[in-house]
């Protein structure tokens, strides 16, 4: 399992610090990927916030329904690694959030529509495919706007996510 630390120093140290759990699913069909797409141009994983009294899994299919509309198949969790983030926080100094993120797969069920919050709507989110590449690209070009400061979270993802399946590809040539 993978565990990546992202400071991005931004923030006054020593100050409040706002602790949060979150989940992310990494949903792959054929060569792209579930994504939510934002107004600032940036992608992210679907996912969020553990609410009191869920355990990652709930969380990670009321996320993905909420924000995709698709329904996640909760037997193909499979875990591929957290990232632990410190970055400037909105309620107190720092924001410190631990994302869990998942391999999973979609079930059979037709995508309903998106039960976003109020946030949400205002950023705009919307699901897209796209390819690795595709989601790197868009996050190389939203980084360093303060609206979308989880872009170098998923950003790392991405990367690592393409060079795991680039080292996958060299072994089955071998």
């Amino acid at each position: 399992m993978k565990r990546l630390t992202i400071d991005l120093k931004d923030y006054r140290e020593n100050g409040t610090v706002y602790f949060r759990a979150a989940v992310r699913g990494i949903i792959r069909q054929e060569n792209k990927y579930l994504l939510i797409s934002g107004k600032y141009g940036d992608c992210k994983f679907p996912g969020g916030g553990v609410e009191s009294g869920e355990n990652l899994e709930e969380a990670l299919a009321r996320e993905i329904r909420e924000e995709t509309g698709f329904t996640l198949d909760p037997c193909s969790l499979r875990k591929w690694g957290e990232v632990t983030e410190r970055r400037k926080g909105v309620t107190a100094d720092v924001t410190e959030m631990v994302s869990h993120y998942f391999f999973c797969r979609l079930t059979e069920t037709p995508q309903t529509q998106q039960e976003l919050d109020t946030y949400e709507r205002e950023y705009e989110y919307a699901p897209v495919w796209l390819t690795l590449e595709e989601a790197i690209e868009k996050n190389r070009l939203a980084l360093g706007q303060t609206e979308v400061p989880w872009v170098t979270r998923d950003l790392t993802v991405l990367k690592c996510l393409r060079d795991e399946d680039a080292y996958a590809r060299e072994e089955k040539k071998c």
